[in-house]
């Protein structure tokens, strides 16, 4: 779960970006970005849209095509190539990360410094995006030195109260998280709060962020008594400010829900997950990746007879949507394993505990934590088996 919302938190975070204006301001530079519709500002938007829609596949061919134009029309290295390779590659890894993705984006990043300036705002921002991606790789220690070094850099270069600097604090504060440095993290979003409160009020964006992660962070030490009321407080915020249907308010809702169920109040978590997901069915769509994974969290507090026959459904629309190897599929495949075991069908959930298992090797290695836990629990289920 933890891993899963700040996947979510870190989507929200990249938002269109600093890539995505620096993208406009290429067009204007560039006379053959006007003259050519295939490397315009309009391929873009079309490829945001895309993705806005959650049709990520189609989005990153979208940009694949733009990035590949852009690079035979302005070369390599133009400026405006590197800014749609950036959007390209904070996008794959806001969805996604594994270890050739965790490398490209390396790579990229030291092109972009070789090219564009180790201090260059661009380079800067998506050096944050780099950065995490070691810390979804679980190589915590590592991108926790290399924020603290990044913050020091953005505030001597952007200055201490720049905007860009609460983001790359709020993505150091999930590396904490992720981490397993609870109390840190919770130190860390307290300040920013109390920071984001002082320069833009309660209702600004990054405000509502760091209530959001505070809450999360309070959720994962277990303590509800302050958890559920700021994220009470933090869902009647964003619906004054953005609307009860704005993706942000949903996402504030299904991590009240999340509060729910761990506080065992199953009755309300199922009201609450089951309400989100049908206004993301109406308002996204019903195989949008939201709508998804509110279906997933209702289906968790449902009785195992039901959840199995859920999760089912569920897996069938996540491989033809997101394909057989994504990391959501796999992460519904291995609820429905869950689920198999406890109704003691073991031979059935032996299959999809080996295929979470292989997909984990092969996207995150065999030392990150998330692939160590998948490994014992099938090592378990195969015990379980040879005694049967």
């Amino acid at each position: 779960m933890k891993l899963l919302l700040s996947g979510l938190l870190l989507l929200a975070i990249l938002g269109p970006g600093t890539a995505s204006a620096a993208d406009s301001d290429g067009k204007n530079k560039a006379a053959a970005a006007d003259a050519a519709p295939d490397i315009s500002q309009k391929a873009y938007t079309d490829a945001m849209a895309l993705r806005d829609a959650g049709k990520y596949l189609a989005a990153e061919k979208a940009l694949q095509a733009l990035v590949a134009a852009r690079r035979d029309a302005l070369g390599a290295e133009a400026p405006e190539t590197l800014r749609a390779r950036m959007t390209l590659m904070g996008m794959e890894l806001a969805r996604h990360t594994d270890a050739a993705a965790e490398a490209r984006s390396s790579s990229l990043l030291l092109t972009l410094q070789r090219v564009l300036g180790r201090e260059d705002p661009d380079t800067l921002h998506f050096q944050r995006h780099a950065i995490y991606a070691k810390s979804a790789l679980g190589r915590f220690a590592e991108a926790e030195q290399e924020f603290r070094s990044l913050i020091r850099t953005d505030e001597r270069v952007l200055g201490p109260e720049n905007e860009e600097i609460l983001h790359a604090r709020e993505m150091f504060g999930l590396v904490l998280m992720d981490a397993g440095k609870l109390e840190e993290a919770e130190k860390e979003f307290r300040q920013l709060l109390s920071t984001s409160e002082k320069a833009g009020g309660a209702k600004d964006t990054a405000a509502l962020i760091g209530r959001h992660n505070l809450a999360l962070v309070l959720m994962f030490q277990k303590k509800y008594a302050e958890a559920e009321p700021l994220l009470r407080a933090h869902v009647a915020s964003c619906t004054r400010v953005h609307g009860p249907e704005h993706p942000d308010t949903l996402n504030a809702r299904n991590s009240l829900g999340s509060v729910f169920s761990f506080e065992e109040k199953q009755a309300e978590a199922e009201k609450e997950f089951l309400s989100v997901a049908s206004i993301q069915a109406r308002t996204l769509g019903p195989e949008h990746p939201s709508t998804l994974m509110s279906r997933s969290n209702w289906a968790r507090e449902l009785p195992v007879h039901k959840a199995e026959k859920e999760f089912r459904t569920l897996l069938a629309i996540y491989e033809r949507v997101l394909g057989p190897e994504d990391p959501e599929t796999l992460r519904c495949c291995f609820n429905l394993a869950v689920r198999l075991g406890m109704q003691n069908k073991n031979q059935e959930a032996l299959p999809c505990l080996q295929r979470v298992y292989a997909g984990d090797v092969m996207r995150l290695g065999n030392d990150h934590p998330d692939t160590q836990k998948s490994e014992q629990q099938l090592r378990a289920l195969m015990r379980q088996l040879q005694q049967e």
